[in-house]
């Protein structure tokens, strides 16, 4: 049963449950030693495929220690390799002996000048969406969730963090020691996650702490002070946290998104660290995912809005309760300022703009976008409203208590939908499930506040606009005309010396478009200290359209192309390319 179109597994062969796992750190070879085990629902005989990607797979053997035969096939630029074994007799479990390449697209290995300390180096890993193929061969699909043990060996400098509970901490040979995990709920494989390096934390409450570098651990714990509270609020909304421990790290800057929903550790970037607590919203979007794709999973790739589409309007129910309604309908409206610009692009290029179509031969990170996202929430939106919030606040429950710890495509939840929102009430899910664009019939979300400072924009007028906030100076910044003097509107907002990098961005893609000269400096530091790919991708865009600044972009994309994820490298070159085109 290949039901993934980005997985060489079929389930029927086999299905693994669970995994444990060990693993080496070796930072000079920048490579991982590893040894795992896979066990299977069934003992499993004949013929069984698995994913991998740059694996060197030294030895496979089954339950009794008998050597297992295989073979690796050619490389697929999308795929990996399919890693092939010939079980000769049942077996419940295998071991398979391998090590991770050296360039390896679910790892990233940091230099000690790439991190705050300066002083020694740090690994993470991003394995959304088929980058667990990367890290150990396995069933690398949403469809195959597992459960799995790990012992992470690592230099004494280190501490390990993982998507896990921690379990002993013990010396591992002169120099060494080994941090053990267990992950007792059944995740999809792209939820597994590490990050080694030299690490502190500050508990939050009774079931929250933050882990960062030394240097910016005070920062995160002040930044994110209000997570417990966060928490409380989604529970109230979606029902109990299932997770036993919401733990976070903030990451060096190279870490390609705003934040990974990783269970029991989600991964957040830096940039979010504004200095006056305006960007929290991304941590109440991955917390969100608790519910709404880590216990509620899309089964591949094509049905990545069940997800996303979930999260986001799970993040604003939050928000609103939170900070009141008006932050929440401001946020609807910037997502969907950004979904229109999405949208554009997209069908400019000829990509797909449906919620779920074939992805069969794309890749995954090149069809990511925020059209699963905001698009997907409005659908789940328009559902909310079709029926009435209380009845939809009790379907939300009903539909997590249904299929928790399960991956399902959106056939399924439609026809649940359908059983338990009275027929969808009048609303056209193949219209927005099937169809380009958005739908007439969308929601809207109005804000009087909004509506007024994107009159003051178009009209270009000088405002007093420091203590607005980061949505508000956001939606302003988009709705400014070319002819506007960008240095000005830098003072008029406050942005002079701000540490706010959604801010940042959004500012110098409109200096770059405006022809503010002497940027070259400004936009050297942003490159070389931001590994985002949301906010660096526009930016780059803008300087393609300078002569006097393309090159400079070219040159910013090679020089840091070797610190960035293989999803943001991809993205930027695709972008720098385009500019001799």
């Amino acid at each position: 049963m290949r039901a993934d179109p980005h997985s060489y597994s079929d389930l029927d062969q086999a299905r693994t449950e669970s995994l444990s796992l060990e693993l080496e750190v070796d930072f000079e070879r920048r490579i991982l030693l590893g040894r795992v085990r896979l066990r299977f629902t069934a003992p499993a005989v004949g013929t069984v495929d698995l994913d991998s990607r740059g694996l060197k797979i030294h030895r496979v053997v089954d339950e009794e220690g008998a050597g297992v035969g295989f073979g690796l096939d050619p490389t697929d630029p999308v795929l990996g390799e399919r890693l092939r074994l010939e079980l000769p007799s049942p077996t419940a479990t295998l071991t398979i002996d391998y090590e991770t390449g050296p360039n390896a697209t679910g790892l990233m290995w940091l230099k000690p000048e790439q991190t705050d300390g300066g002083t020694h180096p740090f690994l993470l890993s991003q394995c959304q969406a088929i980058h667990a193929r990367s890290l150990m061969p396995l069933q690398d699909t949403p469809r195959a969730r597992i459960t799995y043990q790990a012992t992470i060996r690592v230099p004494a400098f280190a501490t390990v963090v993982m998507s896990a509970a921690p379990g002993r901490v013990e010396p591992a040979g002169e120099g060494w020691r080994s941090f053990q995990f267990e992950m007792p709920q059944p995740i999809p494989p792209y939820l597994f996650a590490l990050a080694v390096g030299e690490l502190d934390w500050r508990d939050l409450g009774p079931r929250c702490r933050v882990y960062a570098e030394p240097g910016v651990v005070e920062s995160a714990a002040w930044e994110f002070d209000d997570v417990e509270r966060m928490l409380s609020t989604a529970e109230e909304l979606f029902g109990p946290y299932r997770w036993d421990r919401y733990d976070f790290i903030v990451l060096p800057p190279s870490f390609p998104l705003g934040g990974m929903e990783n269970p029991r550790m989600t991964f957040l970037t830096p940039t979010l660290l504004a200095g006056d607590r305006s960007l929290v919203g991304v941590l109440a979007h991955e917390l969100a995912h608790s519910w709404t794709g880590n216990l509620v999973t899309n089964a591949t790739n094509e049905d990545f809005w069940l997800n996303e589409g979930w999260t986001v309007w799970a993040e604003r129910r939050i928000l609103e309760r939170l900070y009141g309604e008006e932050e929440a309908k401001q946020q609807a409206i910037l997502g969907r300022m950004g979904l229109d610009r999405t949208l554009a692009r997209r069908i400019e290029h000829g990509a797909c703009t449906a919620l779920t179509y074939s992805q069969q031969g794309l890749d995954p990170d090149g069809e990511f976008s925020t059209v699963p996202y905001e698009k997907g929430f409005l659908l789940i939106t328009a559902l909310e409203r079709a029926v009435g919030r209380e009845r939809f606040d009790r379907f939300v429950r009903e539909y997590i208590d249904a299929f928790c710890f399960q991956s399902i495509d959106t056939d399924t939840f439609v026809d649940f939908a359908r059983l338990h929102l009275d027929g969808l009430n009048g609303v056209d899910v193949g219209e927005w499930l099937h169809r380009e664009g958005v739908p007439e019939s969308a929601p809207a979300f109005c804000s009087d506040r909004l509506d007024g400072l994107i009159g003051l924009a178009e009209q270009g007028s000088p405002v007093s606009g420091a203590d607005w906030s980061t949505t508000e100076k956001l939606v302003y910044l988009a709705h400014l005309p070319d002819e506007v003097d960008a240095t000005a509107v830098a003072s008029w907002l406050g942005l002079d010396g701000s540490a706010n990098a959604e801010l940042r961005s959004a500012w110098l893609a409109l200096a770059v478009r405006t022809g503010v000269d002497g940027l070259e400096g400004q936009l050297d530091a942003f490159f070389d200290r931001v590994g985002r790919t949301k906010l660096l991708a526009p930016v780059l865009a803008e300087m393609g359209g300078r002569a006097d600044l393309a090159a400079l972009g070219q040159a910013a994309v090679a020089r840091n192309a070797a610190r960035w994820h293989s999803s943001t490298r991809g993205t930027l070159q695709r972008i720098a390319t385009q500019f001799s085109a």
